[in-house]
Protein backbone atom coordinates (compact mmCIF):
# COMPACT_ATOMS: atom_id res chain seq x y z
CA UNK A 1 0.00 0.00 0.00
CA UNK A 2 3.04 2.25 0.93
CA UNK A 3 4.66 2.04 -2.47
CA UNK A 4 1.76 2.26 -4.64
CA UNK A 5 0.47 5.75 -2.42
CA UNK A 6 4.62 6.50 -3.33
CA UNK A 7 3.96 5.90 -6.90
CA UNK A 8 1.06 7.66 -6.85
CA UNK A 9 3.11 10.91 -5.51
CA UNK A 10 5.88 10.71 -7.56
CA UNK A 11 3.42 10.67 -10.85
CA UNK A 12 1.70 14.43 -9.20
CA UNK A 13 5.20 15.78 -8.75
CA UNK A 14 6.17 14.32 -12.90
CA UNK A 15 2.58 15.57 -13.67
CA UNK A 16 3.97 19.19 -12.20
CA UNK A 17 6.98 19.01 -14.54
CA UNK A 18 5.07 17.73 -17.93
CA UNK A 19 2.69 20.83 -17.13
CA UNK A 20 6.39 23.04 -17.65
CA UNK A 21 7.34 21.04 -20.38
CA UNK A 22 4.03 21.99 -22.02
CA UNK A 23 3.91 25.37 -21.81
CA UNK A 24 7.05 25.51 -22.63
CA UNK A 25 6.55 23.90 -26.19
CA UNK A 26 3.53 26.07 -26.97
CA UNK A 27 4.70 29.12 -28.65
CA UNK A 28 2.17 30.85 -26.90
CA UNK A 29 3.43 29.40 -23.20
CA UNK A 30 4.07 31.99 -20.55
CA UNK A 31 7.06 30.82 -19.54
CA UNK A 32 9.93 33.01 -18.41
CA UNK A 33 13.53 31.75 -18.06
CA UNK A 34 11.96 28.25 -16.75
CA UNK A 35 9.51 29.93 -14.96
CA UNK A 36 5.62 30.06 -15.52
CA UNK A 37 3.50 33.29 -15.51
CA UNK A 38 0.09 33.73 -15.61
CA UNK A 39 -1.03 34.48 -19.31
CA UNK A 40 -3.71 37.35 -18.01
CA UNK A 41 -1.46 38.95 -15.44
CA UNK A 42 2.22 37.53 -16.32
CA UNK A 43 3.30 37.46 -12.64
CA UNK A 44 5.84 35.26 -12.17
CA UNK A 45 4.29 32.46 -10.28
CA UNK A 46 6.03 31.24 -7.09
CA UNK A 47 6.78 27.78 -6.47
CA UNK A 48 3.83 27.52 -3.73
CA UNK A 49 1.46 27.90 -6.25
CA UNK A 50 2.86 24.75 -8.43
CA UNK A 51 2.47 21.92 -5.99
CA UNK A 52 0.43 19.47 -7.02
CA UNK A 53 -2.86 19.57 -6.75
CA UNK A 54 -2.38 21.48 -3.58
CA UNK A 55 -2.10 24.54 -4.86
CA UNK A 56 -4.70 24.74 -7.22
CA UNK A 57 -6.96 23.71 -4.73
CA UNK A 58 -5.70 26.08 -1.83
CA UNK A 59 -6.08 28.71 -4.59
CA UNK A 60 -9.59 27.31 -5.65
CA UNK A 61 -8.32 27.36 -9.21
CA UNK A 62 -7.16 31.46 -9.62
CA UNK A 63 -3.97 33.17 -9.82
CA UNK A 64 -2.88 34.37 -6.74
CA UNK A 65 -2.32 37.77 -8.08
CA UNK A 66 -5.05 38.96 -10.72
CA UNK A 67 -7.73 36.00 -9.46
CA UNK A 68 -7.95 34.83 -13.26
CA UNK A 69 -8.62 31.10 -14.00
CA UNK A 70 -6.20 28.72 -13.87
CA UNK A 71 -6.36 26.26 -16.95
CA UNK A 72 -7.74 22.90 -16.20
CA UNK A 73 -5.30 21.41 -18.21
CA UNK A 74 -2.68 22.05 -15.00
CA UNK A 75 -4.55 19.50 -12.98
CA UNK A 76 -5.50 17.24 -15.18
CA UNK A 77 -2.08 16.25 -16.34
CA UNK A 78 -1.20 16.00 -12.53
CA UNK A 79 -3.83 13.44 -12.05
CA UNK A 80 -3.48 11.49 -15.37
CA UNK A 81 0.49 11.57 -14.39
CA UNK A 82 -0.10 10.14 -10.96
CA UNK A 83 -2.74 7.76 -12.06
CA UNK A 84 -0.04 6.28 -15.06
CA UNK A 85 2.73 6.51 -12.31
CA UNK A 86 0.69 4.46 -10.13
CA UNK A 87 -0.74 1.99 -13.20
CA UNK A 88 3.19 1.48 -14.03
CA UNK A 89 4.15 0.39 -10.85
CA UNK A 90 1.43 -2.58 -10.25
CA UNK A 91 2.06 -3.57 -13.46
CA UNK A 92 5.62 -3.61 -13.22
CA UNK A 93 6.36 -3.27 -9.17
CA UNK A 94 10.08 -3.00 -8.98
CA UNK A 95 10.81 -3.86 -12.70
CA UNK A 96 14.29 -1.77 -14.34
CA UNK A 97 11.79 -1.51 -17.13
CA UNK A 98 10.23 1.57 -15.28
CA UNK A 99 13.04 3.43 -16.67
CA UNK A 100 11.92 3.49 -19.92
CA UNK A 101 7.91 2.96 -19.73
CA UNK A 102 7.90 6.05 -17.12
CA UNK A 103 9.24 8.33 -19.65
CA UNK A 104 7.68 6.44 -22.93
CA UNK A 105 4.26 7.08 -20.82
CA UNK A 106 5.05 10.74 -19.54
CA UNK A 107 5.60 11.32 -23.22
CA UNK A 108 2.54 10.37 -24.45
CA UNK A 109 0.85 12.37 -21.74
CA UNK A 110 2.88 15.19 -23.50
CA UNK A 111 1.88 14.76 -27.14
CA UNK A 112 -1.89 13.41 -26.23
CA UNK A 113 -2.01 17.43 -24.66
CA UNK A 114 -0.34 18.94 -27.28
CA UNK A 115 -2.42 17.42 -30.27
CA UNK A 116 -5.72 17.87 -28.32
CA UNK A 117 -4.93 21.62 -27.79
CA UNK A 118 -3.14 22.15 -31.06
CA UNK A 119 -3.33 19.74 -33.28
CA UNK A 120 0.59 19.05 -33.05
CA UNK A 121 2.93 16.30 -32.37
CA UNK A 122 6.82 18.13 -31.99
CA UNK A 123 9.54 15.92 -33.20
CA UNK A 124 11.33 17.22 -30.25
CA UNK A 125 9.82 14.32 -28.15
CA UNK A 126 8.73 11.57 -30.40
CA UNK A 127 12.54 11.59 -32.19
CA UNK A 128 14.30 11.65 -29.07
CA UNK A 129 11.31 9.05 -27.62
CA UNK A 130 12.29 6.44 -30.62
CA UNK A 131 15.88 6.94 -29.63
CA UNK A 132 15.06 5.68 -26.15
CA UNK A 133 13.45 2.99 -27.76
CA UNK A 134 15.69 1.69 -29.88
CA UNK A 135 18.58 1.94 -27.03
CA UNK A 136 16.91 0.79 -24.79
CA UNK A 137 16.00 -2.77 -26.94
CA UNK A 138 19.46 -4.67 -26.57
CA UNK A 139 19.28 -3.94 -22.52
CA UNK A 140 16.24 -5.93 -22.03
CA UNK A 141 16.77 -9.07 -24.28
CA UNK A 142 12.68 -9.57 -24.49
CA UNK A 143 12.13 -6.36 -26.19
CA UNK A 144 14.90 -7.76 -28.98
CA UNK A 145 16.71 -5.23 -30.87
CA UNK A 146 15.14 -6.42 -33.96
CA UNK A 147 11.63 -5.96 -32.97
CA UNK A 148 12.00 -2.54 -31.97
CA UNK A 149 13.77 -1.04 -35.21
CA UNK A 150 11.48 -2.95 -37.32
CA UNK A 151 8.14 -1.71 -35.24
CA UNK A 152 9.90 1.40 -35.95
CA UNK A 153 10.41 1.54 -39.34
CA UNK A 154 7.02 0.15 -40.36
CA UNK A 155 4.83 1.85 -37.74
CA UNK A 156 6.37 4.90 -39.49
CA UNK A 157 6.16 3.54 -42.91
CA UNK A 158 2.36 2.40 -42.64
CA UNK A 159 1.22 6.25 -41.48
CA UNK A 160 3.04 7.48 -44.73
CA UNK A 161 1.70 5.09 -47.07
CA UNK A 162 -1.72 6.19 -45.72
CA UNK A 163 -0.95 9.91 -46.06
CA UNK A 164 0.28 9.53 -49.78
CA UNK A 165 -2.82 7.12 -50.44
CA UNK A 166 -5.14 9.94 -48.55
CA UNK A 167 -3.53 12.77 -50.76
CA UNK A 168 -4.07 11.52 -54.00
CA UNK A 169 -7.71 10.32 -53.41
CA UNK A 170 -8.43 13.63 -52.19
CA UNK A 171 -6.22 15.31 -55.04
CA UNK A 172 -4.59 16.66 -51.53
CA UNK A 173 -8.31 19.17 -51.39
CA UNK A 174 -7.74 18.01 -47.71
CA UNK A 175 -5.71 16.65 -44.49
CA UNK A 176 -5.39 13.39 -43.35
CA UNK A 177 -2.77 11.83 -40.97
CA UNK A 178 -0.14 14.21 -40.66
CA UNK A 179 3.94 12.89 -40.54
CA UNK A 180 3.82 13.69 -36.90
CA UNK A 181 1.04 10.40 -36.46
CA UNK A 182 3.75 8.33 -38.79
CA UNK A 183 6.57 9.92 -36.16
CA UNK A 184 4.10 8.92 -33.39
CA UNK A 185 3.80 5.35 -34.34
CA UNK A 186 7.67 4.85 -34.90
CA UNK A 187 8.07 6.04 -31.29
CA UNK A 188 5.45 3.65 -30.34
CA UNK A 189 6.73 0.75 -32.36
CA UNK A 190 10.35 1.34 -31.55
CA UNK A 191 9.32 0.91 -27.33
CA UNK A 192 6.40 -1.71 -27.40
CA UNK A 193 8.14 -3.00 -30.43
CA UNK A 194 6.84 -5.25 -33.93
CA UNK A 195 3.94 -7.19 -32.10
CA UNK A 196 2.12 -4.23 -30.51
CA UNK A 197 1.60 -3.07 -34.11
CA UNK A 198 -1.47 -4.45 -34.80
CA UNK A 199 -3.13 -4.00 -31.78
CA UNK A 200 -2.61 -0.25 -32.01
CA UNK A 201 -3.04 0.30 -35.47
CA UNK A 202 -6.48 -2.01 -34.90
CA UNK A 203 -7.56 -0.33 -31.37
CA UNK A 204 -6.42 3.42 -32.85
CA UNK A 205 -8.77 3.09 -35.95
CA UNK A 206 -11.69 1.34 -33.80
CA UNK A 207 -11.31 4.53 -31.44
CA UNK A 208 -10.90 6.81 -34.02
CA UNK A 209 -14.10 5.87 -35.80
CA UNK A 210 -16.20 6.55 -33.05
CA UNK A 211 -15.09 9.80 -32.34
CA UNK A 212 -14.67 10.81 -35.45
CA UNK A 213 -18.71 10.07 -35.53
CA UNK A 214 -19.28 11.71 -32.88
CA UNK A 215 -17.69 14.89 -34.16
CA UNK A 216 -19.22 14.77 -37.12
CA UNK A 217 -22.68 14.73 -35.70
CA UNK A 218 -22.02 17.95 -33.63
CA UNK A 219 -19.81 20.03 -35.64
CA UNK A 220 -20.77 22.36 -38.79
CA UNK A 221 -17.75 20.20 -40.81
CA UNK A 222 -19.40 17.45 -40.83
CA UNK A 223 -17.37 14.30 -41.55
CA UNK A 224 -14.71 16.41 -42.57
CA UNK A 225 -14.30 17.61 -39.58
CA UNK A 226 -10.70 17.57 -38.12
CA UNK A 227 -9.75 15.13 -35.03
CA UNK A 228 -6.58 14.49 -33.28
CA UNK A 229 -5.63 11.18 -34.44
CA UNK A 230 -2.56 10.96 -31.84
CA UNK A 231 -4.86 10.61 -28.11
CA UNK A 232 -6.32 7.77 -30.45
CA UNK A 233 -2.60 6.27 -31.06
CA UNK A 234 -1.17 6.84 -27.30
CA UNK A 235 -4.43 4.85 -26.08
CA UNK A 236 -3.78 1.60 -28.29
CA UNK A 237 -0.47 1.98 -27.30
CA UNK A 238 -0.94 1.94 -23.36
CA UNK A 239 -3.33 -0.43 -23.30
CA UNK A 240 -1.35 -2.67 -25.34
CA UNK A 241 1.64 -1.63 -22.53
CA UNK A 242 -0.90 -2.71 -19.60
CA UNK A 243 -2.63 -5.19 -21.15
CA UNK A 244 -0.59 -7.11 -23.89
CA UNK A 245 3.13 -6.78 -22.49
Amino acid sequence: MTENILAGLVGLVVGSLLNVVITGLTQDGPLCRGRIRCPYCHHTVPWRDLLPLLSYVLLKGRCRFCGEPVSWRYPSVEVAAGLLALALWRRFPGSALLWVYGPFTAALLILTVLDFQHFWLPDAITLPGTVLGLMSAPIFPHLGFGSAFLGAVLGYAVFQVMHYGYEKVTKGKRQGLGAGDAKLMAFIGAVLGLKALPWVLFSSAVVGSLVGLMVARCSSQGRFAPIPYGPCLVLGALSFLFWKT
